[in-house]
């Protein structure tokens, strides 16, 4: 029997780069599998056992096979199918009646991480007030600024995504010198379930004699792997970070060169919060980093105080300045940033910390202990802290304490999320691409807001002071009421909104909430790029599924913008892929449409990560902090420094907790992840339960109220509840429960678990807090 194999990926809300071979006979995809990488690259795991499910992906029974229109009312689930033809008309004439009315801004694009990837159908990530490069999506981008219409951006992960790697540009390590670290903390990370490419190299570290500590309030897969667990109460992970850093400083385990010849902590800073330069000083400029073409610059540098030649100096060309302080800068009064960050983090001691986070003094001095003098240390956080109001500010926090001990941009430390190189060392990679099809004629601005702000827009009809009526929005790779935050809310901002249009492969619970659903082929189904190997087209789409390409191509006729779309879609990628620099070393278009993936020679990298951003110094004070959604909203001292502020709901102290005592998170398990493998035999075999849904309770806790494992019972708050199975442990802590995230709404005995999060974005960075709330439970 002939079988044909082609290479492609799950493109999932993981971010789906796993490169997977898949197995065709038939006509049929059969079989996918993660690509065998060669012995010397062995520390570079592609894929998961969740990879294997495409075929049943594929084939699934809740796909949507044809252009679906609701007759009913929404979420009734009476459905009728229509052609492309009506379904695009009806598209097209909601929006031109909303345009007509309400300008191009009252549409809105709803876009989140399902197709984060492919050049041709992807769609990025848009921060507001930054500049919108996107190199991704040719599709949705010419459809953006063609029509000016509002965009809705994800909000999942943007804390790290938009803090730490944007706003900070913290740096980053290679995943192979995970090994040379003596401590790792996994504050918030299970890297044996995700990232598990990093797992490989942690278990090196431990070969070679690292201590490894899990800080989590559930006891992961990680933890039994780790020395020791601590259980820390979810959303106070700041007071512990803090309190680390208070007890370093009390007792005289600073890094003191680091401190002062590599972080921020020396530079000078006036009343007002700015920093003081050479030009406020008359001083003359010091030569700055070379620019993009390699030229010299120069830099009208930051201000330290020179104790050696008792005088001001630039932060550049001064060694071992003062880091504490108050000087006179020619009758401005200046401090050290450290002197403004000891001030304020005094309060947040090692016993407040015990009271915050519910861990013992002891743990917290010996946790200390162990990472100022165990050198070095890493800390791997990957997004498991980032999910209350106030994790934006973690990020603040975490390099501080990095640059206290000296456990920063050193190889085998390291405090940010993630690890850079792997598979990208095995990959070929274009040397070039020319996104020149990105740029469009009078191309119009697009407002860029984050997706659930959606509540705040429809109550009021503005946004930022100015009238904002959003009367359609269209759902692309995004599943609002499953993966965003606060779904009661959002479905009662839906009910103001005329027209939802959802595009996607899957009936999903924002597809079954919709006036019309369109049918998406699967990555399978179509052929793009992702940035490191071609995603080609096994099989012909299923039903009438069509790729965003074709739908929006499609819409935009229906618009009157027939030349919007001058290419075929693999003109577009040819386009992309075919440059002089691709062609000379055999990664252009038609190499990738033979071979797919095209591996190289693995490149074993131990690269150190160097601080990025204009101060050159591990960075833990902001000049300015422009919120990714700027509404006017006032931003105060304590938000441009280490700090530590309480969550929305989920803290200690939360007079709620009388009535709703139990802390509430959600987790991915290895075999679940996100939405898209929903309803999966093969995944539900793997679980428990037989492949329910279920709740994590402490033993004690069910003790409490009679709930035994397999019971049925209610979680419940004024947010909204949930009904599924309990599972009884000792694996977390006794005033918290776990329920999943992943599962579709239909997979539950009743309700879903986003109907318990509050919507409490933050002022900073609009984070997806999903783990802010509070609860009871009882058996139902």
């Amino acid at each position: 029997m002939v079988e044909k194999v082609y290479y492609n990926l799950c493109r999932g809300n993981c971010g789906g780069q796993c490169p997977l071979e898949g197995t065709v006979r038939e006509g049929k995809v059969v079989r996918t599998t993660p690509v065998v990488v060669p012995r010397e690259a062995e520390g570079l795991p592609l894929g998961c056992v969740k990879g294997h499910t495409n075929p049943l992906r594929l084939y699934a029974t809740n796909r949507v096979l044809y252009p679906m229109r609701q007759t009913g009312e929404r979420g009734s689930d009476n459905w009728e199918q229509v052609s492309w033809d009506e379904a695009l008309s009806l598209v097209a004439e909601k929006f031109q009646g909303a345009i007509d009315d309400y300008g191009p801004q009252s549409i809105a694009f709803w876009l989140s991480a399902g197709n984060t990837t492919g050049y041709l159908n992807g769609n990025f990530t848009y921060f507001a007030n930054s500049p919108r490069v996107p190199t991704v999506g040719i599709a949705l981008e010419r459809f953006l600024k063609k029509t000016g219409v509002t965009i809705f951006s994800s909000s999942h992960d943007i804390a790290q995504l938009y803090f730490q790697a944007t706003v900070l540009q913290a740096p980053i390590n290679s995943a192979e010198d995970i090994q040379h670290a003596k401590t790792i903390l996994l504050w918030g990370a299970n890297p044996t379930d995700a990232a598990r490419n990093h797992w490989p190299w942690i278990c090196k570290a431990k070969e070679n004699g690292a201590t490894v500590v899990t800080i989590d309030p559930q006891y992961t897969n990680a933890a039994a792997h780790s020395d020791t667990w601590i259980p820390i109460r979810v959303g106070s992970d700041g007071a512990l970070m803090l309190a680390l850093c208070n007890y370093i400083i009390d007792n005289a385990l600073v890094d003191y060169d680091y401190l002062r010849n590599h972080s921020v902590a020396p530079l000078l800073i006036k009343e007002d919060g700015s920093h003081l330069r050479l030009s406020d000083l008359g001083m003359d400029p010091v030569e700055g980093p070379p620019d993009a073409e390699g030229k010299a610059t120069s830099l009208d540098s930051e201000v330290v105080w020179d104790e050696a030649a008792g005088a001001f100096g630039s932060s550049r060309t001064v060694e071992d300045p003062a880091f504490e302080g108050s000087f006179d800068a020619n009758g401005t009064s200046v401090r050290t940033v450290y002197d403004l960050v000891r001030e304020q983090i005094r309060p947040f001691t090692v016993e407040f910390a015990s009271e915050e986070c519910g861990i013992p003094v002891e743990q917290i001095e010996e946790l200390a202990l162990l990472y100022a003098t165990n050198k070095p240390a890493l800390i791997s956080n990957n997004w498991g802290m980032e999910h209350t109001w106030n994790s934006w500010q973690i990020y603040l926090d975490l390099p501080f304490l990095a640059a206290l001990t000296g456990n920063a941009c050193v190889a085998g430390s390291g405090y940010a999320t993630g690890f850079s190189g792997m598979a990208s060392k095995l990959v070929k990679s274009p040397v070039k691409t020319d996104f020149s099809d990105l740029v469009i004629p009078d191309a119009k601005e697009n407002k860029v807001i984050t997706g659930e702000r959606i509540c705040e827009i429809t109550d009021t009809g503005t946004w930022a002071g100015a009238d904002m009526p959003i009367r359609c929005v269209y759902m692309m790779t995004s599943n609002p009421l499953h993966s965003c935050l606060g779904a009661t809310y959002i479905k009662r901002a839906f009910d103001k909104v005329d027209f939802l249009v959802v595009a996607d492969s899957f009936m999903t619970d924002s597809a079954q909430y919709a006036d019309l659903v369109l049918p998406v082929a699967m990555s399978w189904e179509n052929e793009d790029f992702n940035g490191t190997f071609m995603t080609q087209k096994a099989v012909e789409p299923a039903g009438e599924c069509k790729s965003d390409f074709e739908i929006l191509k499609g819409l935009a006729e229906k618009l009157g913008h027939s030349d919007l779309y001058d290419l075929s879609a693999e003109d577009y990628l040819r386009r992309i892929l075919d440059t002089p620099e691709n062609i000379e070393v055999g990664c252009a278009f038609d190499d990738y449409k033979e071979q797919g993936i095209i591996l190289g020679d693995y490149q074993y990298g131990e690269n150190v990560g160097t601080e990025a951003n204009p101060t050159g110094r591990t960075r833990f004070y902001l000049e300015t902090l422009p919120p990714r959604d700027d509404c006017g909203q006032t931003i105060s001292a304590t938000d441009r420094i280490p700090y530590y502020q309480h969550a929305f709901e989920a803290y200690q102290g939360n007079p709620l907790r009388e009535k709703y005592p139990l802390f509430g998170m959600s987790y991915h398990d290895n075999y679940h992840a996100q939405s898209i493998f929903a309803h999966s035999p093969w995944l539900d075999e793997l679980r428990g339960l037989k492949g329910e849904p279920y709740m994590r309770i402490h033993e004690d806790a069910a003790a409490e109220r009679g709930i035994a494992t397999g019971d049925v019972v209610k979680v419940f708050n004024d947010h909204g509840s949930c009904t599924l199975r309990a599972v009884v442990t000792k694996g977390i802590r006794s005033d918290t429960i776990l329920v999943p995230h992943g599962y579709q709404g239909d997979e539950f005995i009743e309700g879903h678990p986003q109907t318990l999060t509050a919507m409490c974005l933050d002022p900073i960075s609009s984070n997806n807090n999903f783990n802010d709330w509070l609860c009871q439970v009882e058996k139902a």
